[in-house]
């Protein structure tokens, strides 16, 4: 039987199939050690209290950033194919980060503050999490609108949580 599976005609066929029969056994514990870290991973981030931390502090983040115009934040937080929804409309992430740099030389952010956070499971691996804004922050001269509302949807891509929606809006009551 041996015979029909290993013809002694074909040399390459017996040398691969004793390469794979040694390396099966690292190939296997390589799978289960990278399915134990990810499963790790998931437990880590499954907790919402967690996960509800760790997106306040990358929303924090996004605010800090845009105080001290670190463009490499959003493009490390956001997903490629993000969207920030503001009041001048929908921007994709680069159009996002163009305005940034532009308006790093005409506005200055005094300070802001974030409160009232929330989060919202909305399946597995992804989040929506709100929050009020007070801003300071003035550009061309003109004071922007102090409070703002919030909200941003994270998915777990690529072993970390990234901003694929950022809005910001002006309460309703507010001009």
């Amino acid at each position: 039987m041996l015979r029909n599976l290993l013809p002694a005609k074909n040399p390459l066929r017996i040398l691969a199939l004793i390469v794979i029969s040694l390396l099966l056994p690292f190939s296997t514990a390589a799978v289960q050690s990278l399915n134990q870290a990810n499963e790790s991973r998931t437990e880590k981030t499954s907790s919402p209290l967690a996960v509800q931390q760790e997106l306040v502090q990358i929303e924090t983040g996004f605010f800090e950033a845009w105080r001290t115009n670190d463009l490499a934040y959003f493009r490390e937080h956001m997903a490629d194919n993000g969207v920030f929804w503001g009041e001048e409309g929908t921007h994709s992430l680069n159009q996002q980060l163009a305005a940034l740099q532009a308006a790093a030389k005409y506005c200055t952010v005094q300070g802001y503050g974030l409160s009232d956070f929330g989060a919202l499971p909305l399946t597995s691996g992804a989040y929506l999490i709100t929050y009020k804004a007070q801003q300071y922050a003035t550009c061309n001269g003109e004071k922007l609108p102090v409070h703002m509302n919030g909200s941003s949807i994270y998915i777990f891509k690529a072993g970390r949580w990234q901003a694929i929606y950022r809005a910001e809006v002006r309460p309703r009551n507010e001009s």
